[in-house]
């Protein structure tokens, strides 16, 4: 009889065994089951946003510039189309611009004619003297400040 209820323990520890085993893969799969659909609805969400590109602003033809650069063993001269860019919004911003013209025409020769063929030849020195440009000529704006300059035409001779 004494072996009979060891068989019977057995039987029931076997069984007890088997069934925490099968809980314990239910439980491991229902953790992946969800993690999964937790991966997959937080990418759908990234995917889903769009970022907005920002509206662009009014531009302002400047005009074609000549000058001469500042080098000293050679005369060499720039040829530049200058446009400016602003908010369209701001109209008090644009009868400035148009008021002023005469005013950040003469800033912009000054600043080219400053500079040297070698400091506007490169990306790096063009995109400095943008920088320069729009810092220069916002700082003479009272309604507003230039977002952008353009170069729609750079060549130096």
């Amino acid at each position: 009889m004494a072996e009979q209820n060891d068989k019977g323990a057995k039987g029931l520890l076997n069984v007890v065994l088997i069934l925490s085993l099968v809980s314990l893969l239910g439980i491991i799969g229902l953790g992946i089951g969800l993690y999964t659909l937790w991966a997959a609805k937080t990418q759908s969400q990234e995917t889903k946003v769009i970022e907005q590109k920002p509206e662009p602003g009014k531009i302002y033809d400047m005009g074609t510039f000549v000058v001469n650069l500042s080098d000293e063993e050679v005369s060499r001269y720039i040829k530049a189309d200058i446009e400016l860019e602003y908010s369209k919004a701001n109209l008090e911003l644009d009868g400035e611009i148009r008021e002023r013209d005469p005013q950040i025409k003469d800033l912009i020769n000054t600043l080219l004619n400053d500079r040297s063929s070698a400091e506007l030849s490169t990306s790096e020195g063009k995109e400095r003297f943008r920088r320069e440009l729009q810092l220069k000529i916002n700082e003479v704006l009272k309604y507003g400040a230039v977002t952008n300059v353009y170069f729609t035409q750079f060549a130096i001779q």
